[in-house]
């Protein structure tokens, strides 16, 4: 079975516990490790936002930067879309802030 390689800024499909949507925030380096999970930013329908300071508009979509979780690789199914580098700055910020950095 092929390795499959998830790049940092790209909007996949997950299934698992639960399926969603989730943005890539780990690093690549970290992404192609044999680590076994991915870091990312839950990402839901606009009509769906609560009420977020920290959220970050990408389209008819928003990244919730404050609802991270670490899935498995093997739950990734289908990338639906990319991040631009104006929302991973975005998000990037929004990150920093929660955990103060």
């Amino acid at each position: 079975m092929a390795v499959r390689v998830l790049h940092r800024g790209e909007v996949w499909r997950i299934s698992g516990a639960r399926e969603r949507l989730g943005l890539v925030v780990s690093s690549d380096v970290y992404n192609s490790t044999a680590v076994p999970i991915v870091i990312v930013a839950e990402v839901v329908e606009t009509a769906l936002l609560r009420d977020s300071p920290l959220a970050v508009s990408m389209g008819e979509r928003v990244v919730m930067p404050d609802r991270l979780s670490s899935p498995m690789k093997q739950w990734f199914s289908e990338c639906v879309d990319v991040a631009d580098h104006e929302v991973m700055r975005r998000v990037d910020r929004a990150l920093r802030i929660l955990q103060q950095l």
